[in-house]
């Protein structure tokens, strides 16, 4: 790597910037910005404010943010003001940060909720099922097997069953640690606005809407997809068959259904965030458990499409998985879930993907998934082992993948061309699964963009740190993870320039000081012009041969064979955000590991910083940007849209599709139908403020024939959610990681503690606060008036403390505070509890016993039954006798009470529904179990035989019993249950209300 790019005129230059933005105010800093200790990070909470401000645009009305600010814009969505999984999950890293810079997690926990209510498709509390069928799956049948197709105008692809899938051995472990299997991951596309007017089929009260693009195959790009609603009742679409037909096609008319795919990236990436929260402060457990939660479900993300076993396809005849041996242990493309809407609904379906690519690994959360010390390991029994493997498995990934050069390969896959084809003679192997240069999509190759390589290599860097700075830096997993990151920054830093531009040719190959293009290896001599405030990254990295097969870890190991040449310098400021990540943590990591930087280390430190620098000056005040050119946008007019012979149907902006103004398909790709363009299928672009520019940008530079811009490509500024993120939080990580580490700028008092919380006991009151960052210790103050006075009760060192000098009956007031060798922070907000004796079950001779023998906690109905046995030496009539079973309705609704066998007969038995006002833990409602004088008398010694009850809602929206207060999955045989109290005339006689 050569350091001679980064040249002083730039930093005195970028000083002056800095200086005139902080003096004449040029930038706004609102009061919580005022008092931000280094340029990093008041430029961190310049960009926050204005990615927070409304006038900027980056928020929906119901605060969803959009992928971009703009809407005229076609690439993975295909129009602005959409919104992926992707953009949650850096809006969830985004507010860590804040909270780490500002001591306010609050805007972590809102973020988190509006990810939960607009793009995880749970009943998330609002009584609206957006899985509702997933309790009809079959863990041993999870899917019927479709072929995956080179072209487009291949498809629909039959639904055979040519292989049976195998078995899905996360099902049942997830029901029993949440009660269901509602998938809790986010659905990667949501039309933020309803732009294509499909709707929200099943929760109408929201505007954003779940939709989908990509479905046919590999060769299908942005520019060749059909937008199409994830909820589809065939209201659009072809009459009778909706969108369905054109995917996948079986011997009658496809059903009504919902059907989800998530992106494993974004919901590992959320983890990641999170792990990151409570390694700066955040200790709220609801939400670390909900980052728990995610990382549980996401292992579906290892798992082969059909659950086929890894490397059973080797010859082209895979076999069927049974347990675990479907499992890769590496995160693959996606996972996907869906099931049938309607009367007859009443199924459910599940796939893994068998493609994993190297840009998709998150190795930070595998860690926070599997090692005590990452904090998150699931509540399933096998999660924190499953990630455990994964951790080393995708470390041995990157190390099998890593070029000659150092830059990163594609990945592999278990199902050659998608199919489970054999594999060609002589190709690389990696556990069993084939190498793939560019997995999942070629239009363009999915690993040629520099970004894939930036997000990725990033995680490796701050793993890096992350052992480094814990003392682990000689396990294998280190090993593996210094290699991977040492040798990737000295070949990416060969290619990244501040203050100078890279001499290229009109290929994008950039030159060496004789002219000719550097095609691969070490140490390149990139020849330069001097461009002060300019920055310049790699844009697209190019693939030349294959690895060796995979063998085991070796430090000194190479892959001769595989060639990276890298190309197309850019100026994609979202790539530079994470990039510059990379060198920070990279840089932080061989300071954690030797005491100080290494020569490589102190030169990624100097790099990030020149470029943080440089990116500043493009701040146009809504955020970090440049323009680009974009020569694929001719595409918006190009005829490509596949639609087969005969395939007609409505879009939901009201327009017939593919229309009229279609062109018969190629036959060489392999179909038989028609070709449609972008503006056929969404006319709306049409009204776009941007769009009579491009049309006339088109008509005018355009040549049809030769397919170049004869006058130059279209050219658009935007301002992407996710890029504005990465810069961000770039510089607010440089400032943690190296200024901080240097020692602080201007040593302060801490901040006061945030979101304390007090949770009353039986002669106790619990304690918990934000952890502050620079706090040494916390003094717990009470009163037993609020406002105080206070006095000090405890001084400690954790963001925690229980008070048991209390009595019962009393109500305690609390506030904390932080403190340093610097000074004292003032008091946190003030909290209150009063403790109180806990009540014990009332236990007599009259005895309430239950059982049931629901395995469905999240269906539509819930079953217990029940007997009441008569201790006593006296008759007991049960027309006196009152049961209350305590539940949550999960959904405000009218409820019908059935008895489905009563021995003392079951019109004999009424149920009456009470709403309980306030709700308590387990509960928001009872059913009142009484009897009527047919019913008779229990006599001593008896009991009343069994009571077999079943409750559902009027409209059989589904329950989750996984909280409810009486129930009790465990009971299949009648057991005494303190949880089902009994009144006698009125009295309660047996068991404990919550």
């Amino acid at each position: 790597m050569k350091l001679s790019l980064i040249k002083k005129p730039v930093s005195v230059m970028m000083a002056l910037v800095l200086l005139l933005s902080l003096t004449t105010g040029l930038f706004t800093i609102g009061p919580s910005t005022a008092k931000a200790a280094s340029a990093e990070e008041t430029r961190f909470l310049q960009l926050y404010a204005q990615l927070k401000d409304p006038a900027s645009g980056y928020f929906s009305a119901e605060g969803i943010p959009y992928h971009s600010v703009e809407t005229l814009m076609s690439e993975a969505p295909d129009y602005g003001h959409m919104t992926t999984s992707e953009a949650y999950s850096y809006w969830m890293w985004l507010e860590v940060l804040y909270g780490y810079h500002t001591g306010d997690w609050s805007k972590l926990e809102s973020a988190w909720d509006n990810m939960e209510k607009y793009i995880i498709p749970i009943n998330e509390g609002d009584g609206v099922q957006e899985q509702p069928t997933m309790s009809y799956y079959n863990p041993n049948s999870p899917a019927t097997y479709a072929a995956e197709y080179a072209q487009p105008d291949q498809y629909p692809s039959q639904l055979s069953g040519k292989y049976a899938a195998g078995k899905d051995p996360l099902d049942a472990e997830l029901k029993a640690s949440y009660g269901n299997n509602q998938t809790y991951l986010m659905h990667w596309l949501v039309d933020v606005d309803n732009w294509y007017g499909f709707g929200n089929l099943l929760n109408p009260n929201h505007t954003a809407a779940y939709v989908n693009t990509f479905q046919r195959g590999e060769q299908e790009s942005v520019w060749e997809a059909v937008p199409h609603p994830s909820q589809d009742d065939k209201t659009f679409g072809k009459t009778g068959e909706g969108f369905m037909s054109l995917f996948t096609k079986e011997g009658n008319a496809p059903a009504a259904q919902w059907r989800y795919t998530n992106a494993t990236d974004a919901d590992a990436r959320a983890v990641q965030a999170m792990y990151w929260a409570k390694e700066l402060g955040y200790n709220n457990s609801v939400y670390l458990n909900k980052a728990k939660k995610m990382g549980d479900f996401l292992r579906y993300g290892m798992y082969d499409k059909y659950f086929q076993q890894v490397g059973s396809a080797a010859d082209g005849t895979p076999q069927a998985g049974n347990g675990k041996d479907s499992n890769q242990y590496l995160l693959a493309w996606y996972t996907a879930w869906g099931g049938g809407l309607g009367g007859s609904g009443n199924w459910a379906w599940r796939i893994g993907a068998s493609h994993a690519h190297q840009g998709y690994q998150n190795v930070v959360a595998a860690y926070a998934l599997s090692n005590p010390d990452g904090g998150l390991i699931p509540a399933s029994a096998t999660a924190g082992e499953d990630w455990g493997k994964s951790l080393k498995r995708q470390l041995e990934f990157y190390n099998w993948l890593q070029s000659n050069e150092g830059a990163i390969a594609g990945g592999a896959t278990n199902s050659y061309n998608g199919s489970y084809a054999a594999y060609p003679a002589g190709t690389s192997t990696f556990y069993g699964m084939a190498f793939d240069e560019a997995p999942v999509y070629h239009d363009p190759p999915s690993n040629n963009w520099f970004g894939m390589q930036a997000w990725s290599v990033e995680r490796i860097a701050e793993l890096y740190y992350i052992l480094a700075a814990s003392g682990d830096t000689s396990s294998e997993n280190f090993q593996m993870a210094k290699k991977v990151i040492q040798k990737w920054v000295d070949w990416s830093a060969d290619y990244v320039f501040a203050g100078e531009r890279p001499v290229t040719d009109a290929n994008g190959y950039y030159l060496d000081s004789q002219g000719n293009p550097i095609i691969g290896g070490d140490n390149p001599d990139v020849a330069t012009v001097p461009a002060p405030g300019e920055f310049w990254i790699p844009g697209n990295v190019e693939w030349q041969g294959q690895p060796n097969s995979w063998t085991g870890f070796s430090p000194s190991a190479s892959n001769a064979g595989l060639k990276a040449i890298t190309k197309s310098p850019s100026q994609d400021t979202g790539v530079l955000g994470s990039y510059i990540k990379a060198l920070t943590f990279f840089a932080a990591g061989t300071k954690a590991e030797l005491g100080s930087y290494t020569s490589l280390g102190g030169q990624a430190q100097e790099l990030a910083k020149a470029l943080l620098d440089t990116a500043w000056a493009y701040n146009d005040g809504i955020g970090i940007t440049t323009t680009e050119q974009r020569g694929d946008y001719a595409r918006y007019f190009t005829k490509e849209v596949y639609f087969p012979s005969g395939w007609n149907g409505t879009f939901g902006q009201g327009n017939t599709i593919p229309g009229s103004a279609t062109v018969p398909s190629d036959p060489a790709k392999g179909g038989n139908g028609v070709y449609a363009s972008y503006t056929d299928i969404r006319p709306n672009i049409t009204n776009d403020p941007a769009w009579q520019s491009l049309l006339d940008k088109y008509n005018t530079s355009y040549n049809k024939t030769t397919k170049q811009w004869e006058n130059g490509a279209p050219e658009f500024t935007y301002h992407r959610f996710w890029s504005q993120v990465d810069m961000a939080t770039a510089y607010a990580e440089y400032d943690r990681l190296i200024n901080k580490s240097n020692g602080p700028v201007e040593p302060a008092a801490p901040k006061a503690p945030s979101k304390p919380a007090a949770t009353a006991g039986d002669k106790v009151v619990n304690l918990s606060w934000n952890n502050v960052a620079t706090a040494d210790s916390y003094t717990v103050k009470r009163a037993t008036v609020s406002g105080g006075p206070y006095s000090t009760v405890a001084s400690v060192t954790q963001a925690t403390y229980n008070d048991v000098s209390v009595v019962n009956g009393t109500t305690y007031y609390y506030v904390v505070s932080a403190s340093n060798t610097v000074g004292t922070s003032p008091d946190s907000p003030e909290v209150s509890a009063k403790p109180v004796a806990v009540p014990g079950p009332v236990e007599g001779d009259l005895i309430v016993q239950y059982r049931t023998n629901d395995t469905s906690p999240g269906d539509s109905q819930f079953r217990p039954q029940l007997r009441i046995v008569n201790n006593s030496d006296k008759a007991v009539a049960l027309s006196d006798v009152k049961l209350r079973y305590y539940y949550t309705i999960d959904g405000d609704k009218s409820q019908q009470f059935n008895v489905d066998y009563a021995a003392v007969g079951g019109g004999n038995i009424q149920g009456s529904f009470i709403k309980l006002n306030p709700v308590v833990t387990g509960a928001d409602y009872y059913v009142e179990i009484s009897f009527s004088a047919g019913a008779g008398s229990l006599a001593p010694g008896a009991h009343s035989g069994e009571i077999q009850l079943r409750v559902n809602k009027a409209d059989w929206s589904n329950y989750n019993e996984a909280d409810d207060y009486s129930y009790d999955p465990a009971k299949t045989s009648f057991s005494d249950w303190e949880r089902v109290p009994m009144f006698v005339k009125g009295n309660l006689v047996w068991g404990l209300q919550p």
